[in-house]
């Protein structure tokens, strides 16, 4: 009798919390069909061209950042819609259920995309889920690094110069090849060939460049879409 009232008491307390997890559990899944519709209401909207449901879809802060470093505002993304601007006009694909993350009010998407890797962000608002942000990252090339000979790795050892006071070296310790930006600590670069390279730590992409007798002379740098910096070798 006694072990049947400890397991009556067991169950008394436990099922309110499956209750209160299952509550949650369907809250979750019903917010996430909510903004699946949300992407099938605002490619409705994309295709009719209607401004005034675009208005509502797109929250007020709303900002598209690019994956080439452009920031959209409202008014220039709905804007594009209705002029036709293939950047802005293309219909959205919707994400997954389980590629969407709900904190509240507030929903986050991350998904990738053709080597974009895609995040936006939804509030509601008034009881209606509005598009916050969207942001598209190109992810990096998939590479495949190459084992050079050390004798084509000397004649890239030196001093690189990107402007006044600006240095940089090339140095080889036993196998591994450093480069060292100032006073920066040094990244391990390597070989994708005889002259390009990239950085493991930073992800930065460089091309040492010869002239026409086969010299280096300098090397140029790139980080993502930045723009290229260049420098001169000048030892």
């Amino acid at each position: 009798m006694k072990i049947v009232t400890q397991v009556a008491i067991v169950l008394l307390f436990a099922t309110p919390a499956l209750v209160q997890a299952q509550s949650h559990q369907a809250t979750e899944q019903k917010t996430k069909e909510e903004i699946q519709k949300l992407f099938s209401d605002l490619n409705q909207a994309i295709t009719k061209r209607d401004r005034p449901r675009l208005e509502k879809l797109y929250a007020d802060e709303f900002h598209f950042i690019r994956p080439s470093g452009g920031v959209i505002n409202k008014a220039t993304q709905i804007s594009g819609i209705m002029n036709s601007d293939p950047l802005a006009s293309t219909p959205v694909p919707a994400p997954a259920i389980e590629n969407l993350m709900v904190y509240g009010d507030v929903v986050v998407s991350r998904h990738t995309v053709r080597g974009t890797a895609v995040s936006s962000i939804f509030v509601k608002k008034e009881g209606a889920w509005q598009l916050l942000q969207a942001q598209g990252t190109r992810l990096a090339p998939e590479r495949n690094p190459v084992t050079l000979d050390p004798k084509l790795v000397d004649p890239l050892i030196g001093k690189y110069e990107f402007g006044p006071n600006a240095i940089a070296t090339l140095t080889r310790e036993g196998d591994a090849i450093k480069w060292r930006g100032g006073n920066r600590m040094p990244v391990t670069l390597v070989p994708l060939s005889e002259t390009q390279f990239f950085a493991k730590e930073t992800e930065t992409e460089m091309t040492f460049v010869k002239n026409e007798n086969g010299q280096v002379t300098g090397v140029v740098l790139r980080l993502g879409s930045c723009q290229d910096s260049k420098a001169k070798k000048i030892q």
